[in-house]
């Protein structure tokens, strides 16, 4: 019994000291976690599919108020460009800008809420201003008629005929001539403004800037004094000696031109000393051509072979003359015929095709500055009108020489 008592008691104790040892602490084993699916692969974007079915283009010109008439004839012109254009997909619309910017912003609300994918137009700086902040909202390009490049860039180009590029024409010329000592004579007037403008950059740009002189004459009344005064100043007494310039650029044209170049001969400038030079107005104006006081004197304009042959195509097509402006919507529609082809998108990069396009009067370009290069000739005014004495490219180089 007393055996019995001893085991009991052990067993006790043990069970005592076994409950008194600590029980060992371990961490709990985390679950398992998923495997981590890889990082998607990033592809770029696909280009956007290129527009299906006829390409629509916004024509935007004056078809009332004052301008109604050459409106009328940049719309003919645009029509004519597109029959005799390959590209059977395009869709022209034409819209009436009429005389005013808002009018012009209307229109071109209209064309570009039907689809328009380029605007040609409008014709003139202000409205081309207002219409294309509403152009760049939606990604379209604005080839406007204006030749203002104050208002180029930004998604506008303009393709009009700009006084800088003929007046770097016909310095290049004259350079090539040997004439070196230049003078010109402008209007007080925009026109003017931006020929001064450009005659000085292109000068300094050749470094002949020293050995030039310009005269400014009042843009309405009597140009008498301001001639006089200019050719004492580079010439010595009038009616004597003979101014000391190889040329003279007139940047003007018509009836204002006239008396301009009848004055310098009044006072005895000798053109065959002096040579006289011009900007495309003296070829607006047959009398320019004629008029003896301007005989001998060269200009930058067109091909008149190119010019003659667009207006006979014309005339056979709508029995008139057209406006000198409505080569300019010819030209616009057979830029749109190459860009807007069916299945490619239209970008930019096509509009500045450095090879440029076949326009009505020659090859003409864009730049990424907004404005156009034109193919220009120089030619002579003689007794039966105008003559070329170096024939326009038939091609353009391979970089933008004119400014």
């Amino acid at each position: 019994m007393f055996a019995t008592r001893l085991s009991g008691l052990l067993v006790f104790t043990l069970f005592l000291l076994v409950a008194c040892v600590p029980a060992k602490q371990t961490t709990p084993v985390a679950p398992p976690q998923p495997p981590r699916a890889p990082s998607p692969k990033v592809e770029p974007l696909p280009p956007p599919p290129a527009p299906q079915g006829p390409r629509k283009i916004g024509l935007l010109v004056p078809l009332s108020g004052n301008a109604a008439p050459i409106g009328q004839d940049m719309l003919d012109a645009a029509q004519l460009a597109l029959f005799e254009s390959d590209n059977r997909e395009l869709l022209l619309l034409p819209r009436d800008t009429g005389g005013e910017p808002a009018t012009a912003r209307q229109a071109a609300q209209d064309a570009l809420a039907a689809g328009a994918e380029l605007l040609l137009g409008p014709l003139f700086a202000g409205s081309t201003s207002a219409v294309a902040p509403l152009a760049r909202e939606r990604g379209v390009v604005t080839l406007s008629f204006s030749n203002d490049a104050s208002i180029a860039g930004n998604g506008v180009f303009v393709l009009g005929y700009r006084p800088e590029e003929q007046i770097v024409r016909i310095l290049a010329h004259a350079r090539e001539q040997g004439w070196r000592k230049l003078g010109l004579l402008a209007p007080a007037d925009s026109y003017g403004n931006v020929a001064i403008a450009a005659w000085r950059r292109e000068l300094s740009t050749r470094g002949d800037a020293a050995a030039s002189a310009i005269g400014v004459y009042p843009a309405s009344g009597d140009p008498t004094a301001a001639v006089r005064s200019f050719l004492e100043r580079y010439g010595g007494r009038v009616g004597g000696q003979t101014p000391d310039l190889d040329a003279v650029l007139i940047a003007d044209g018509g009836l204002r031109l006239r008396q301009v170049a009848a004055l310098l001969a009044f006072f005895d400038l000798d053109p065959t000393r002096t040579r006289l030079l011009g900007t495309r107005l003296w070829a607006d104006d047959p009398a320019v051509l004629r008029d003896p006081a301007l005989r001998g004197g060269r200009f930058a304009a067109p091909d008149p072979a190119a010019e003659a042959a667009f207006r006979e195509r014309f005339r056979s097509a709508f029995g008139r003359e057209p406006t000198p402006l409505a080569s300019l919507a010819f030209d616009a529609v057979r830029l749109a015929a190459t860009v807007a082809v069916p299945g490619r998108p239209l970008t930019v990069e096509a509009l500045l095709d450095p090879r440029g396009f076949q326009g009505a009067l020659g090859p003409f370009r864009l730049r990424a500055e907004g404005i156009a290069e034109h193919a220009l000739a120089i030619l002579e005014a003689g007794p039966e009108g105008a003559v070329v004495v170096e024939p326009a490219p038939a091609r353009f180089p391979a970089a933008f020489a004119l400014r």
